[in-house]
């Protein structure tokens, strides 16, 4: 597993931006640092790799705040008080900023929190994004604030910078040529290889060559993010769709598509499997129809072709059907409560409307069960009725006109 570390620049990131990084294999020893664009950065497309950027410490401002309780880390509420918290304390439009809250979120407790231009940081990330080169995290550079005291000489030979974290705070100041005696006796020091010998001279104690490149690696262990819920152009969601192109995750993104390729294929031979036997059932319910009615030449629609001719052939042998006028009428008088009278009936197409048919519930519970027994249905609507058998098949097309 590599581990490939980026240092954003303090300007606003482009196309033409060159980035410092370096690549570790074991996060001990550097396997390859240098310079490069986004796109020229080294690659990391092996399983398990990571990519971190980091925040240069004058990108950020620290403030100690204490949230009330009841404010957890994914709170609607959680911007506002932070701005509230933060109101007197930052110099620029606090919508134009980003808050990074502590890996542990504990309320109620004075915690650090960094402040960053929103914009900047953004541009920074998406600007290696577009390079290919998406990050997993960013951490800062330096901080959070913590002790023991910790002092780093930075820049150049011409203009040095002291970098000073504490329990207090972080700055970076110049390093100027006398420094107030006894200044961070007990601090660790440390020093760009080149800035070293001058430290050393200056700060009046021994000074720890530490390089950009080792200083970078440091960074791995931080359990900061300062990409959460970082709000970019174009990216509704960054850290929801990561996983669609981190190298990281490519054995997930096979799996999900084998996954899904598996349910397609299954779907499509289930759906080829039931059109068989739907196709099957069909061609054997046309044999059965032109067997056993050899007449009928053209099939269109098997059940309403056979109901048809089964109705021809008990039309032809005087066969009583249950859809017939007289059998419905000798179904109602068996079921009509005695002393009932009607003022009409319609007959139409097997159904038979009773009208003007006025009954009490116990009348009515005694019909429809009568008329049930007998292989009718019989629905209310109102004083009329509507008979017609359970089972539906054609029937004549025929009109009784009203009594």
């Amino acid at each position: 597993m590599s581990t490939l570390i980026i240092s954003l620049p303090l300007e606003a990131v482009s196309a033409q931006t060159e980035f410092d990084f370096v690549v570790t294999g074991d996060g001990v020893a550097a396997t390859q640092s240098g310079r490069a664009r986004a796109e020229a950065l080294p690659s990391i497309d092996k399983p398990g790799d990571v990519c971190i950027a980091t925040a240069p410490l004058r990108a950020l401002s620290w403030h100690q705040v204490t949230l009330p309780e009841g404010v957890t880390p994914g709170s609607t509420r959680m911007r506002a008080v932070l701005e509230g918290l933060l109101e007197d304390k930052l110099l620029d439009d606090p919508r134009l900023l980003h808050f990074t809250l502590p890996p542990v979120f504990q309320p109620g407790m004075t915690q650090w929190v960094s402040v960053c231009d929103r914009r900047w940081l953004a541009m920074a990330v998406q600007g290696l994004e577009t390079g290919k080169r998406p990050v997993s995290r960013v951490v800062p550079d330096w901080g959070p604030p913590a002790g023991p005291l910790r002092l780093h000489v930075t820049g150049t030979l011409e203009d040095p910078q002291l970098v000073v974290n504490g329990d207090s705070g972080i700055g970076m100041f110049p390093l100027a040529a006398e420094v107030p005696e006894g200044f961070g006796l007990t601090a660790s020091v440390s020093a760009e290889p080149a800035l070293a010998a001058l430290a050393s001279q200056i700060l009046l104690r021994p000074v720890t060559p530490l390089s950009t490149a080792e200083r970078l690696r440091r960074v791995i262990d931080s359990a900061w993010d300062m990409s959460k819920r970082l709000q970019m152009r174009n990216l509704a969601d960054r850290g929801k769709l990561e996983w669609l192109r981190a190298p990281r995750w490519r054995h997930v993104r096979w799996a999900a598509i084998a996954v899904v390729g598996v349910n397609v294929l299954g779907l499509n031979a289930l759906a080829w499997v039931g059109q068989q036997q739907l196709a099957v059932k069909q061609a054997a319910m046309q044999k059965m129809l032109t067997r056993s009615f050899p007449n009928v030449k053209t099939i269109v629609d098997v059940p309403v072709q056979m109901g048809r001719e089964v109705r021809l052939l008990e039309q032809a042998h005087a066969a009583p059907a249950m859809a017939d006028l007289d059998v419905m009428l000798s179904a109602l008088n068996r079921a009509l409560p005695a002393g009932d009278s009607l003022k009409s009936l319609d007959y139409t197409s097997g159904q038979l409307r009773l009208i003007g048919l006025e009954l009490n519930a116990n009348e009515a519970r005694a019909l429809s069960v009568g008329l049930t027994a007998h292989g009718y249905t019989a629905t209310r609507e109102g004083v009329n009725w509507l008979i017609q058998p359970t089972a539906a098949f054609p029937a004549p097309q025929v009109t009784l006109g009203r009594l």
